[in-house]
């Protein structure tokens, strides 16, 4: 038996993530139902994304390197919450018949300012609470069982949509985040070395930059990322009008297509936790962001909803085998006083593309339709990934960290 799985502060973690999750997957249904019923517009649908995304990538910059100094329950805490009073203001104002545009566009700026200090606070937390040889496991337990909730809830978000209108899922958002704080804090305390540490912002980031000279592939996959994510940020707000529009599909079905690229999450870290860490890291990886380039070509010459939900599921197996075998390469080589600043450069990195993508993906879409955008997107990320395996430095993903259990083992 994996002690480290049964004890109070991973269950508190892995319980709050997961009510987290539900939320989240009824925020971005729910936004985007809401803005496309405003508006009519695609360009207006990337510009929630983009009113998303720009604050987030501000709050990994400023904030990021910070959160090595603050408690990562509190981090995590405030981030909650935050996000919870962002949309008790939409849920008053759909009440009273009085929700616009700008509205949900301030609403996905809260939230773009508040989210980002979740995830790598929660990362940090979870590689100090386990054992370096819990890890992959550790981490295919929360990814896994979130996607098995975002798996849940697009589908069901579509079908309460479809039955009761968006107000009673906004309802749920509020109360899901705010249980979702109260849980967190009851996790333990980080017992930290103390330090008389009082860098400026601009040291510590550099410091966080500086470890990326350690393993320079680190640094590459950072921009490897960063390429896929542009494609990725280009389609995501269009996958709604491309269900109801060019597949006739219903919202229903565009909740049951996210859905199953959550199914296929499952599936990837389902099968990450059953097997040891890969030797040829480097093939995997790239192995699964090549299958993905040719299946986002893919959605542009199906008309099928069914074709797209087998594609969906597709996408979602090998977006979630490249994540943790990416995010275990990292806890694994990241000293735990820098993992904070280290994270952040890493977040900064992969997703600096996504609202350049958001609005590009938009432009795209409202001229030449959703055939050439996924074709333009797919291609994109294929070129990156085929640079990608010819260049040598992508070989360090098959280098183990000096002084793991692997490498002392075969000593």
């Amino acid at each position: 038996m994996d002690q480290p799985f049964f004890k109070r502060p991973f269950v508190v973690l892995w319980i709050a993530q997961s009510v987290s999750a539900l939320g989240g997957t009824f925020t971005t249904f729910t936004v985007s139902w809401l803005m496309y019923q405003l508006t009519d517009s695609l360009v207006a649908m990337s510009g929630v994304w983009i009113a998303f995304m720009i604050p987030k990538l501000l709050t990994n910059l400023v904030a990021g390197p910070y959160l090595d100094r603050f408690q990562y329950k509190v981090v995590m805490v405030a981030s909650e919450w935050i996000r919870a009073v962002a949309f008790f203001v939409p849920t008053v104002l759909l009440v009273g018949d009085m929700l616009t545009a700008p509205v949900l566009i301030m609403a996905a700026v809260l939230t773009g300012i508040a989210e980002p200090l979740f995830r790598p606070a929660g990362m940090a937390y979870v590689a100090h609470i386990l054992p370096e040889k819990h890890l992959q496991r550790g981490n295919s337990i929360l990814e896994g069982t979130m996607q098995i909730v975002m798996l849940i809830g697009p589908a069901l978000g579509g079908g309460l949509i479809v039955l009761v209108g968006p107000l009673p899922l906004l309802v749920f958002i509020v109360i899901a985040l705010t249980v979702s704080g109260f849980l967190l804090l009851m996790l333990d305390r980080v017992h930290r070395a103390k330090t008389n540490d009082r860098a400026s912002w601009l040291t510590m980031f550099k410091e966080g930059m500086s470890f990326y000279k350690v393993y320079p592939v680190l640094f590459s996959v950072g921009l490897l990322m960063m390429m896929i994510n542009f494609s990725s940020g280009a389609a995501l707000p269009m996958f709604l009008p491309y269900v109801l529009e060019h597949l006739h599909g219903t919202e229903f079905q565009y909740g049951l297509f996210m859905s199953v690229y959550s199914l296929g999450m499952v599936l990837g870290s389902f099968l990450c936790g059953l097997y040891p860490p890969p030797k040829n890291l480097r093939r995997v990886m790239l192995g699964c962001l090549t299958v993905s380039s040719f299946l986002m070509m893919a959605l542009g010459f199906i008309t099928s909803i069914w074709i797209a939900i087998g594609i969906a599921t597709m996408q979602g197996f090998f977006a979630m085998a490249f994540t943790i075998n990416n995010t275990t390469f990292y806890q694994r080589r990241v000293p735990e006083h820098l993992r904070g600043r280290v994270f952040t450069v890493r977040a900064l990195l992969a997703q600096s593309a996504i609202p350049l993508g958001a609005g590009v993906g938009g432009l795209l879409a409202e001229a030449y339709r959703f055939q050439v955008l996924f074709l333009i997107l797919g291609g994109l990320m294929l070129v990156s990934t085929l640079l990608a395996w010819r260049m040598h430095v992508f070989y360090q993903l098959n280098h183990q960290p000096v002084g793991s259990e692997e490498t002392t083992q075969r000593a």
